[in-house]
């Protein structure tokens, strides 16, 4: 692992003369469609939600917030701290309420909570606490707005589970969030939403705000649909189990999330997948981690200060450095791991401090855009595996030298990587150009660099191509499909790691806040 502060990516490209090439497009939004539902005793409203792509990730019951023979409770003419669920059924809750909401029912009974303007607070404990269930359905009714929030210090244990109830809302069962309202989540002293199973979001507008983690589900968390804003002093999305090897992913096939991390973006023990959706990290330490990433689609920008994607054995956050001393705190000697990144789909715009690309065992690109701006510090790369190649898709990396390397030879596209003999300003293009003066590409990275990986199904062998940026051009001559190779063990001052081993600039090391959670980990 390396830390280096980063800021903010602008990608720009250019038309060619011949060959036309949008990588990188601005970002987009996403309007929500919307459903209609009021509270009464009994409700039924129509099922406008899309259906999932992958029916093992989600039932027909996640995706449908329609309800019926549900019972109305009046919060505010409540008087009791603690409301008790004790049987399975679909509850609409309205009104103000100061305590916490208790959903205790069988391990196969389902509970589905409809919120139809609702402001709960517990300044105790959890202000939703499910010991029990199979499922619990969080649904915001139409056009409804509705606040959670929990300032308890969870100083101890529950006396008669002996869970430890660290979030705002904290469930044993799965829980699913659906609808087309607006909850938002408040925790000051610990995590948003906690799950001890399954995590789900397939619609509305969910907004968590949290000191700790944000989103949390030890089995796993899965995004179909919906609006997300997470801000955590942790991880803002978060899986781990390490009981079953099958369990503990993270799979997003849609909706729009906005991250701001403290730790990590997205941090899955094992496998992250992204088949969708548009994701919109602003600040993180790493912004994906896991130990098998994959990304078939989608919108993905990324601003981190240490690795934008990195793929880890273990996927704990750890250095991975033990084996070897630490040379560069994590290049090197890291690799070689039973990890994996896979990109045949999908938009990524990335800023990294530390590496851009990195996994610690395999790395394959088929498809897609990726763009990278950074590293500036020579002890990390834009692209950092031993073990890359490429087949499809569209790749430009700009960073600095030292630990700069290119795709390898089982690669089937060309790939070049070219270093200029100075360091090249930020907000400088990087034109590609054929013999005969058309454009190939063109990306504009904002941070310095003096090197670049450039590779696209529209650069071809035998073909002489230069590459400009500024006042400093290259000329490089496609031979075979793999131009230059780069020096993985760091070929810039300072032996292994480059100039300064991999630490941020300055040579302080940022410390990972501790926001570990017994819960989920």
């Amino acid at each position: 692992m390396k830390r280096i502060l980063s800021g903010l990516i602008v990608v720009v490209l250019a038309l060619a003369l011949t060959i036309v090439l949008t990588a990188c497009p601005a970002k987009t939004t996403d309007a929500e469609a919307g459903q209609t539902s009021e509270t009464g005793v009994t409700e039924v409203t129509e099922d406008s939600s899309p259906k999932s792509a992958n029916s093992d990730m989600f039932t027909d019951r996640d995706l449908d917030p329609s309800y019926e023979d549900a019972t109305a409770i009046d919060l505010s003419r409540e008087s009791r701290s603690t409301l008790e669920i004790t049987e399975a059924g679909t509850y609409v809750l309205s009104g103000t309420y100061n305590g916490q909401i208790v959903v205790k029912v069988g391990d196969e009974d389902k509970v589905q909570l409809v919120f139809d303007g609702v402001t709960l607070t517990n300044s105790e404990s959890a202000a939703i606490y499910v010991p029990s269930g199979d499922k619990v359905f969080v649904t915001t009714a139409d056009g409804s707005t509705n606040h959670i929030s929990c300032g308890a210090t969870f100083s101890s244990a529950d006396t008669e589970s002996g869970d430890n109830i660290d979030a705002a809302i904290w469930s044993r069962a799965t829980l699913v969030f659906n609808g087309s309202g607006s909850l938002s989540v408040t925790c000051d002293n610990g995590h948003g939403v906690v799950s001890k199973d399954d995590l789900k979001v397939t619609g509305g507008t969910l907004t968590v705000d949290a000191k700790k983690k944000g989103l949390a589900g030890k089995d796993s968390v899965r995004i179909h649909d919906g609006t997300i804003t997470v801000t955590a002093g942790g991880d803002t999305i978060h899986t781990s189990n390490d009981e079953d090897e099958d369990k503990g992913f993270v799979y997003i096939e849609g909706g729009k999330l906005t991250l701001n991390a403290g730790d990590d973006a997205i941090h899955a023990e094992r496998t992250l997948t992204v088949a969708g959706g548009v994701l919109d990290i602003q600040k993180s330490y790493e912004g994906l981690e896991a130990q098998d990433i994959t990304i078939s689609g989608g919108t993905i920008d990324i601003v981190a200060s240490d690795d934008g994607i990195n793929a880890s054995e273990g996927g704990s956050g750890k250095d991975n450095t033990d084996d070897f001393g630490g040379f560069g705190n994590g290049g090197g000697f890291a690799d070689n791991q039973d990890a994996s990144l896979t990109i045949s789909g999908g938009t990524i715009r990335m800023n990294a401090g530390g590496d851009g690309l990195d996994s610690n065992g395999s790395m394959t690109v088929s498809g897609g855009t990726t763009c990278v701006s950074g590293p500036t510090n020579g002890g990390n790369g834009a692209i950092d595996c031993d073990n890359a190649s490429i087949s499809g898709g569209t790749v430009i990396a700009a960073g600095a030298q030292g630990m700069d390397v290119n795709f390898g030879s089982d690669s089937t596209q060309c790939s070049m990587l070219v270093r200029f003999d100075s360091s090249v300003s930020g907000g400088t293009d990087v034109v590609l150009k054929d013999s005969e003066g058309n454009t190939v590409l063109t990306y504009t990275p904002e941070k310095a660099f003096q090197s670049v990986v450039l590779s696209s199904p529209d650069i071809e062998t035998g073909e002489t191509y230069t590459v400009t940026a500024g006042s400093q051009t290259q000329t490089v001559e496609m031979t075979e499909t793999i131009y230059g190779t780069g020096s993985p063990m760091g070929g810039g001052p300072g032996g292994f790691g480059g100039p300064s081993g991999g630490m941020p600039e300055g040579g302080q090391r940022p410390e990972r806040p501790d926001m570990q959670s017994s819960a989920t980990v």
